[in-house]
């Protein structure tokens, strides 16, 4: 899958880059357009790869805040119940 998307993506450039150069402009624009489609291109990617970076950070403190949680809600049961078993224990022993 990874290849198959890769190979995707080179495709889709080389078809960018050709169209742009098969184009009827001077050589000038044509440089600027490459240059423009260039920095818009690396922006939308750097885009992309800082809103998947903070979807995979949101996950993390999520997954962490609910594991510190269902860690917390465990060590209070089992403290509860020491508690619990510790009182019966002591009243069992006054009889």
């Amino acid at each position: 899958m990874k290849s198959n998307f890769s190979g995707l993506v080179v495709a889709l450039l080389a078809g960018a880059v050709l169209g742009v150069l098969m184009a009827p402009r001077s050589g000038k624009d044509t440089r600027k357009r490459i240059t423009n489609d260039t920095d818009k291109f690396l922006k939308d990617l750097q885009d992309t790869i800082t809103s998947g970076f903070d979807s995979i950070k949101s996950q993390y403190e999520d997954t962490r805040d609910n594991l510190a949680s269902k860690y917390n809600d465990v060590v209070d049961t089992a403290a509860s119940r020491s508690k619990s078993a510790i009182e019966r224990t002591e009243r069992n022993s006054k009889y």
